[in-house]
């Protein structure tokens, strides 16, 4: 059994479910067997349950890209799991492996699946199709939820989805405002914010594309762009 522990999205609500979530204890360099477990997305550590369960949340994801897109080395698989043997108690050793193997599983599928989308990058404007996005948004969560499970995905990826949700409504309604203001106006909108200042305004575009590049990136690009960083760093 997996447990979900993840940060409130943004307004929190109390929820008795929230209340009732189980003592865990933290593990790995984030803190030591005994400290409350933080679920922020720079904290690199492990959290289970006292009854050694897995707690899935977002410092878990946090690790095991920090093993399999930001290192350099070509065993870096083995690497995660050697580390996650070192610092997990049972069960959550067999859990986390097995989380891993599915993520695997999943960055492969999934950049075969972006590849046959033939999409244009969001930082040309002007040829990005929001509704083609939208639908491959649509795909990759079914492929999360078919190879990761909806747990998983609930802890992992809720926050991010809302955030491109929130994007693609906004993108879709000013691109019906340009296209047929008079038209829009007749019909239910979605509220489109504005800026007296323009800087701000085109702050808050730019804004949009990243979220927007990010849902459209391989993981192939990503290990690419991050580990000529690191090289860059070194």
């Amino acid at each position: 059994m997996l447990r979900i522990l993840q940060a409130d999205p943004e307004p929190a609500v109390v929820s008795p479910a929230s209340e009732a979530r189980p003592a865990a204890a933290a593990f790995g360099p984030a803190g030591s067997p005994g400290s409350s477990p933080s679920v922020g997305h720079d904290d690199a550590g492990l959290a289970v349950a006292e009854n050694h369960e897995l707690i899935v949340n977002a410092a878990l994801l946090d690790l095991i890209n920090s093993f399999l897109l930001r290192k350099t080395d070509d065993d870096r698989a083995d690497q995660l799991r050697t580390y996650l043997k070192s610092e997990l108690p049972s069960p959550a050793y067999g859990e986390a492996e097995r989380i891993v193997e599915r993520y695997q599983a999943y960055m492969r599928a999934h950049d075969e699946l972006l590849a046959a989308q033939h999409l244009a990058s969001a930082t040309d404007a002007s040829a990005l199709d929001i509704e083609l996005v939208a639908v491959w948004c649509q795909q990759r969560d079914r492929l999360r939820r078919s190879i990761l499970g909806d747990t998983v995905v609930q802890a992992w990826y809720q926050n991010d989805d809302a955030q491109l949700d929130q994007v693609l409504q906004e993108w879709r309604q000013r691109v019906e405002d340009d296209q047929a203001p008079e038209l829009s106006a007749q019909q239910p909108r979605y509220p489109v914010p504005h800026w007296r200042n323009k800087s701000d305004e085109e702050r808050h575009r730019q804004y949009m594309l990243r979220v927007l590049d990010h849902a459209m990136t391989s993981f192939e690009s990503c290990n690419s762009r991050l580990r000529r960083l690191a090289l860059v760093c070194e």
